[in-house]
């Protein structure tokens, strides 16, 4: 009797006529897989936008006592569409003049209420989930420079995959002296953020190209902050008196 031929592993694929197929079908259903993980990553207000505008006025209340300050919070025609974009991107709505995988990066004036914008958001947000106990992350609110003790202070690795809102983004110390080396401690926690695919919102005073300078992140952190951020620019002038 003829000893059989064992085939090669490329004689073997060539000889399955079926082998692309299977090969389509996994890579389809690994493709929804990580689709509905991002979806379950993700949690959905379900709100119309008048209710959302109207707690969005009362946690900005609170927001401001917080702050020691005991005034209304005002929606007017400057925050009303960025407010209004806020609302799409929390309740996933294609509405949103950008991409929902990526977070939200306020632009503007200094004063212009860019911060109260997202400390308002992060505020509803994080009540919503420890008042009806959601099995989801709250958004953690640092100011650049106060994030950046904290990675030193901690490990980068703490701050990689927890959704995170950075607050006047670009004013930190670029460089800092870690028992005599030189570290830049932001930038890394950036490059670690973009590579998993973690949520980050922020505001800044400073427009993209100033961001991806040399005197800033540089240009390789500054072409990934395009994949992590929707640029929106609140306009109007500064807002404190």
């Amino acid at each position: 009797m003829e000893k059989r031929k064992d085939l090669s592993i490329p004689e073997a694929i060539l000889t399955n006529q079926e082998f692309y197929q299977v090969l389509q079908e996994d890579a389809q259903e690994i493709i929804a897989g990580e689709k509905e993980k991002m979806r379950q990553r993700r949690f959905s207000l379900p709100l119309a936008y008048s209710d959302f505008q109207s707690l969005f006025f009362k946690f900005g209340a609170v927001c401001l006592l917080q702050r020691n300050q005991d005034r209304n919070f005002v929606i007017d025609d400057n925050n009303e569409p960025i407010i209004k974009q806020l609302y799409y991107f929390a309740t996933n709505n294609p509405a949103f003049t950008g991409d929902l995988n990526r977070g939200i990066l306020l632009q503007g004036k200094y004063g212009c209420g860019k911060t109260i914008l997202l400390e308002t958001y992060s505020l509803l947000h994080n009540h919503v989930v420890r008042k009806f106990s959601l099995n989801y992350p709250v958004l953690l609110f640092f100011k650049s420079v106060e994030l950046q003790e904290q990675i030193i202070k901690q490990s980068v690795n703490v701050f990689v995959r927890k959704p995170l809102i950075i607050d006047e983004f670009g004013q930190e110390s670029k460089t800092v002296q870690d028992y005599g080396n030189i570290t830049r401690p932001l930038s890394e926690l950036l490059s670690l953020r973009s590579d998993a695919g973690s949520l980050t919102h922020g505001t800044t005073n400073f427009i993209l190209n100033t961001l991806s300078s040399d005197e800033f992140y540089g240009g390789m952190i500054g072409d990934r902050l395009k994949t992590m951020f929707n640029f929106i620019t609140l306009h109007g002038e500064s807002r404190r008196v």
